[in-house]
């Protein structure tokens, strides 16, 4: 039970930066909702000790609660219960698409869901650049689709808040902790080539991203068989047509 006020029904995943669950919500269930469900990602404890990632993480959610769009998920809130920080997000009935590509690994997904899917994503990253928020970890695992076939994108702005602290420069023990694989402030296998030369985060990051994605779904592999950018540009890898 968090808060007196959510208890935490089932795990539903766990990432780099925390472990997600479905809970129940007592206030909606008092208020007789109908839908009494919410997702909640309970972080990394990475996150108690640098109370310098838990502002950046809330500044971070803070600009996500403001962009409000069908194709991307809901953020709530973002609180503490005693040492426990977490994130209230609406909750979906669905999978993540990292799990749909893996049942369709080497053929690609049915071309029409795949239309829909990245026509859903492109439209997310053109509402959310169009604020000046940049994704930085657009990955299928961050790409959830609901049962109706729509993709909704889940943790806009974390991962920048992470490698915010990440690349501050302090001890390098603290580097560590805030190791960026380690805390998912970036996936190798979508990062651009900036992204890994450790530029500042642009939107190109993201469409780069979504370019692989776009790829892999069609084809059912990475464009790169998972090669890193810098790896790819340095050999001249050129996807299959």
């Amino acid at each position: 039970l968090l808060k007196n006020r959510f208890v935490l029904e089932q795990l539903l995943g766990a990432g780099g930066m925390g472990v997600v669950y479905k809970a129940k919500d007592l206030l909606k269930v008092e208020a007789q909702d109908k839908d009494p469900y919410v997702a909640i990602k309970v972080l990394t404890d990475e996150f108690k000790t640098h109370p310098e990632a838990f502002i950046a993480l809330q500044r971070e959610s803070r600009k996500t609660q403001r962009i409000a769009h069908p194709n991307i998920v809901t953020v709530f809130d973002f609180d503490k219960d005693g040492d426990t920080v977490f994130m209230t997000m609406e909750f979906l009935d669905g999978r993540p698409l990292d799990k749909l590509i893996a049942q369709y690994r080497s053929v690609g997904l049915p071309h029409a869901e795949v239309i829909k899917i990245v026509e859903g994503m492109s439209a997310a990253l053109a509402y959310a650049h169009a604020q000046r928020i940049i994704h930085s970890d657009f990955k299928p695992g961050n790409i959830f689709v609901n049962n109706q076939g729509v993709a909704k994108v889940i943790d806009f702005g974390i991962a920048r808040a992470v490698a915010k602290v990440e690349h501050r420069d302090e001890s390098v023990d603290d580097k560590t902790v805030f190791d960026a694989g380690n805390l998912g402030a970036l996936t190798p296998a979508y990062a651009s080539l900036e992204m890994l030369e450790g530029k500042s985060p642009d939107v190109t990051d993201d469409i780069y991203a979504l370019g692989c994605i776009t790829y892999e779904l069609f084809t059912g592999n990475h464009p790169f068989n998972r090669v890193h950018a810098d790896e790819a540009f340095k050999n001249k890898l050129k996807p299959k047509k």
